[in-house]
């Protein structure tokens, strides 16, 4: 009912709720940039550095951080069938303002290409991907600050698992798309500080991803829902509008 209601509206309802949301965005946009982020955002972002799979290593696709220097870690799995690059080109030009992107390919080709990931071993495929880029460019990561994770559609289901074992590793959380149930306890004891479920108002995960926002926030997590607009199950160039406040929140800024 709820998501039939949602496409009720006419094409000049929706013209009129874009321009509003652009207007309302714009403002919150501007105040998440920080004075690093200023001084970083003249800067070209670094070329992506790509690592092939091998019989025993998975493969990756790097954005190292603008700026010399170490920087924190972001680590983002991609949906079904997805393919790294792509996927984190929707976020790497933000993310690279503060953070290093490591993109890990997931093991299984689909036959129409690109890869899903598998039912199991997928947290330790992650950390051999995110070992092999701090040996490939070991001066542009310090993973003293704990890493922020991000997934995708399969990706964010495989994300929660890491997140709800991974002892600390992962205190910043962003899951998108997708219908995953949260473990408050296990987010809480695996020191997730920070988690943010996002969707689409026209994906069919929108409403629940809402409510589990929501539930695990009254049992005291700091958890929040952000509703990326008038969009469905996939990637448009209005999240680029999003993601700025999105990070800044996930850094507690």
């Amino acid at each position: 009912m709820e998501r039939t209601r949602a496409r009720l509206f006419g094409a000049k309802g929706w013209i009129c709720a874009a321009s509003l949301l652009a207007a309302g965005l714009a403002a919150p946009r501007a105040r998440a940039q920080s004075a690093a982020d200023v001084a970083t955002a003249s800067e070209a972002a670094p070329a992506p550095v790509v690592l092939p799979e091998t019989s025993d290593q998975p493969g990756a696709v790097i954005f190292p951080a603008r700026g010399a220097g170490p920087h924190p870690l972001t680590v983002l799995l991609h949906g079904t069938c997805g393919d790294p690059a792509r996927s984190c080109s929707h976020f790497a030009d933000e993310v690279t303002r503060t953070s290093t992107l490591i993109c890990p390919r997931a093991s299984q080709r689909c036959d129409g290409g690109g890869s899903s990931w598998p039912a199991s071993g997928v947290p330790e495929a992650v950390e051999r991907a995110v070992t092999r880029a701090k040996a490939e460019l070991p001066d542009t990561i310090d993973d003293s600050q704990g890493r922020t994770l991000i997934g995708y559609s399969l990706g964010a289901f495989r994300a929660l698992q890491i997140a709800q074992a991974s002892s600390g590793k992962y205190p910043r959380v962003m899951l998108i798309g997708a219908n995953i149930a949260l473990n408050q306890s296990l987010l809480t004891q695996n020191g997730v500080q920070r988690l943010l479920l996002c969707a689409g108002n026209w994906d069919m995960t929108h409403d629940h991803m809402q409510r589990e926002a929501e539930r695990v926030r009254r049992a005291g997590l700091s958890a929040r829902f952000l509703d990326l607009g008038p969009v469905g199950h996939f990637f448009t160039p209005s999240f680029a509008n999003y993601l700025p406040s999105a990070l800044s929140w996930l850094r507690g800024a």
